[in-house]
């Protein structure tokens, strides 16, 4: 069983040309994210960040979504409704104190229901702690509804493709989330129907989501579903548990 229920997540675009945005990442790592752990469910907080070269190593985009730069995601646990309720009124509040100084255009905001969570066999830890594992970056997808058979496209994501995407080098494990009528939305985060795919890197991610292109692509081929967004994004932390490569 798995503590993580759901997960917020919220997309912002790359900064323009003239904007530096080093304030804003700076007090929201620093300040604002930190005020989110006060909350009952929240589990784990993280960003990653898609510049210039991810942004070239994008594998799909679509309407808007193409134009990630930016994904802010917090792990929820149970309670699950009382945390996104308090979690919409927080910021709110924080405004009022004056700790509410910068913001970023969003391009949505969601909150989807945990639906499957994997490990690949060669990292040795449990699917259900993949996210706590120091990681280099991710691959994000967010996937609609389409024209062609969702639960027989759920179905072979399980029996063939993530086993296919977790033997790939690089490739740590992956979650996915999907929209859900279990809680009780803020309507900022409601919005079509959504899938949300995390791919967790040790490998660098710009080598392993280039490696991994054509094993998602078959992802869209059936028609049961279509990209909003696929690409690479990198850890905003840095970390020494890897050596320096030329």
């Amino acid at each position: 069983m798995n503590r993580v229920k759901a997960a917020f997540f919220s997309l912002t675009p790359p900064p323009g040309a003239a904007e530096d945005i080093s304030g804003y990442l700076r007090w929201h790592l620093l300040d604002h994210m930190p005020e989110q752990y006060q909350l009952p469910g929240i589990v784990y907080a993280t960003r990653w960040i898609a510049d210039a070269d991810c942004a070239d190593a994008r594998i799909a985009g679509d309407g808007r979504l193409q134009r990630v730069g930016s994904i802010m995601n917090y792990l929820v646990g149970d309670p699950v409704q009382r945390t996104h309720d308090d979690f919409m009124e927080l910021g709110p509040r924080l405004a009022e104190l004056g700790r509410y100084p910068e913001s970023l255009a969003s391009l949505q905001l969601r909150m989807l229901a945990l639906l499957r969570w994997y490990a690949a066999p060669r990292v040795l830890v449990s699917a259900e702690v993949v996210p706590f594992r120091p990681h280099r970056g991710i691959v994000a997808l967010v996937e609609e509804p389409g024209d062609g058979d969702v639960a027989r496209w759920l179905t072979w994501l399980h029996a063939e493709h993530y086993p296919a995407l977790l033997d790939a080098p690089g490739v740590a494990g992956a979650w996915m989330y999907g929209s859900t009528s279990t809680w009780q939305l803020h309507p900022r985060c409601q919005g079509a129907p959504q899938y949300i795919t995390v791919i967790y890197l040790d490998g660098e991610p710009l080598v392993t989501a280039r490696e991994i292109a054509a094993v998602i692509e078959r992802r869209w081929s059936s028609g049961a579903v279509h990209p909003q967004f696929a690409g690479p994004l990198r850890s905003m932390v840095q970390w020494d548990a890897w050596p320096v490569q030329p």
